[in-house]
Parts: structure tokens; sequence; C-alpha cells
């Protein structure tokens, strides 16, 4: 899969949000720092994805969240959606990432269009198939029993966005420091994102999924990828430590990720629980286990079952699901509270979200 080689140069979370004046300049979402491209169109910086089982029966919802506010402040970009470029669900029924579909969504002014590529690991830039479109803001119905729903909403992540930072920092010089989680709580109250929610029918899935996102533009003449996302806070979290990979990830693709990510991963998970202190005498093969629950970087999803996004087993993501919590214990080999807690920003019902104008 062709990765883009546009990109510029910006600090890793922990160096730049130590002064916590910097998080109001920062772009910080559940997903990661932007960089590159994502600094050049942020209305197609990933934020979150979950995945989970909906309230319709037979049915799999998949909500990705892209074009954060301004972390801390609410303040809304400009725009919803991006014009002209590409928001992409991947969803891969085999671990090679050959089979299944890629859902590619596109807005001109308060429209969306909905295509549908029949592999989930489309190429940058290609569009398929269209089963669809309607507005923004209302609820579409497809073909194939496929209902959408894009707008803008309140943002259901909850997390100590300026404790990670301090952890992180302090992490780097080897300091292994949860407390700092008690000096600050929920970054995201008040937020608000872009969201683009799908209801499949289980029937399109098959026994088990893969899910992550992607976006996409046209850049100096070439479609490149813009941004990925799948686990949360993957870049902050388990590639704080590889600067130069976390910077990568966006423009990657999972099915490279384990030849070509995986030891990164070992490496800080290793470099953390030494730090921690929590596995002197299976710091190495802790590493490995944890690696291979987050590898490749997608959420793997069994349809009809109960999502769950923690420890004990990694099963799609729901919205109550105390991610950050999850993250952090496993990157450490310890339960660390991040002192931020689900207050329901968020509805039982497709599409979940709730909307934000």
């Amino acid at each position: 899969m062709m990765k883009t080689t546009i990109r510029t140069y910006s600090p890793t979370l922990s160096a730049a949000c130590v002064a916590l004046t910097s998080f109001a300049s920062t772009g910080y979402g559940a997903g990661h720092f932007t960089s590159g491209l994502q600094s050049q169109y942020p209305e197609y910086d990933l934020n979150d994805t979950y995945v989970f089982e909906s309230n319709k029966e037979g049915h799999t919802s998949i909500i990705s969240s892209s074009n954060p506010s301004a972390p801390g402040t609410g303040k809304a970009p400009a725009v919803v959606f991006g014009q002209g470029g590409q928001y992409n669900l991947h969803i891969a029924q085999d671990d090679k990432f050959e089979t299944g579909m890629t859902l590619v969504f596109t807005f001109e002014g308060e429209n969306v269009e909905v295509h549908k590529v029949d592999t989930p690991n489309a190429a940058v830039g290609e569009q398929g198939e269209q089963l669809g479109g309607g507005k923004i803001g209302e609820t579409v119905n497809l073909a194939d029993g496929i209902q959408v729903w894009t707008g803008r909403g309140d943002d259901p992540f909850f997390g100590n966005g300026v404790g990670l930072a301090k952890f992180n920092a302090a992490k780097q010089q080897g300091k292994f420091t949860p407390d700092v989680f008690k000096e600050d709580g929920d970054l995201f109250d008040g937020a608000t994102a872009s969201f683009i929610v799908v209801d499949v029918p289980n029937q399109m899935l098959g026994e088990k999924v893969s899910v992550f996102t992607t976006t996409s533009v046209e850049h100096k003449g070439e479609w490149s990828q813009v941004d990925r996302h799948a686990n949360v806070l993957f870049p902050y979290v388990f590639l704080s430590d590889t600067p130069a990979v976390q910077e990568d990830h966006g423009q990657h693709r999972p099915d490279l990720d384990v030849e070509e990510r995986r030891q990164a991963i070992v490496n800080n998970i290793f470099w953390a629980v030494s730090t921690s202190k929590t596995k002197p005498d299976s710091a190495m093969e802790y590493a490995n286990e944890v690696a291979d629950m987050i590898m490749p970087d997608v959420l793997t999803y069994t349809p009809g079952t109960r999502a769950s996004y923690a420890v004990e087993g990694l099963n799609g993501r729901a919205l109550h699901d105390d991610a950050m919590n999850t993250v952090l214990r496993l990157m450490n080999g310890v339960s660390i509270d991040d002192n931020a807690y689900d207050v329901k920003r968020y509805t039982a019902e497709f599409p979940y979200i709730v909307s934000a104008e």
C-alpha cells in the first residue's frame, strides 16, 4: 500500500504539551496529535472510532469522528466536513485485509454521498460504486440495509489529556508518575466533532471484522492519505517514545503494521513497564503480549456480541468504555485512573450522537 511522503515536522504530544498553554493551539483529540497533512487539512483530522452492537437488531454500528473543536475550549471549526476529499470506513473480514469493503463518504455543501469499494483496504482516492446520498444532519437509508447519519455533535470521548501529556513527559525522563492525573480532569467536556455514523447489517460482515478509518485528499495533483485511526490514543500512548514512527502513523496502513511497526511497539511498552517497574521478571514477554493485542492497529469485533474495550479483551469499542484507562494499563502494566469519567454525552439509539447544531 503506497504511503504519502509529504510531511512536516511537529513536536510529539509529550514535548509540545508539557507547557499546558500549548493545548490551546495543539490539535488534540482522542486519536493523536496533528502533523504533516493533518495540519494542512484539519477537516480531515481523524479523532476517534467506535464499533459496537447496534440498538437495531442484527446490525453493527460504526462511528468515526473527525475535525475536533479546539481542545479545552469547545470552539468549533468553520466547516463541518471537508469538501472534495474522502472519509473512509474500512471493514475487513480477514487478517490479510483482502476480503470486505470500504465505505467512502464525500461531502458537497450540505450534502453527503456514500460509495462502496469491494475491498477493505481500498487504494487512496478509490471511490467505487455509489450507494446513495442525502443531507448532513439527517438519517439516510442506503442500499443493502445500510443506514447513515452525518453531522456535528458533542464528543462522547472522556479522558484526561493534560494529565497524559504530563505523564508522558515524565516517562521520557525515566519517571513513573501516575499521580499527575489527579491534578486535572476530562479535557473533552464541552468538545465537539464531526461524525459519520453507520449501521451495517451483520449479514454483510461475517463472523469477525477488523475496522479502521482513513481520510484522503487531492494534494499537489495526486491523492494522498491525510490520516488514519482505530485504537484509541494509539500514537499518543503506544508511539509516544518514537516520534518518527508517531508522526508517520497517519499515512500508514494496517496491512504493514506488524512488519513495520510491531518492534517499535514492543520497545515502547518494554520501556514503559521498565519505568513503572510493574513487570520486573517478564517485561519483554509482557511487551510482546500487548503488541499482539493491539497490532495491527484496527478495532476487531465479533458482530452480534457485546462490545468491550478492556484489558481482558479488545472486542470493538462501545461509547461508554473507559478507553484511556484501558490503554494506560496496557502500556504500563498496572491500573492507572486518569480521573475522567463517562457523563454520557451520547444516546442509546441511532445515531447515538447528541447534535451540536
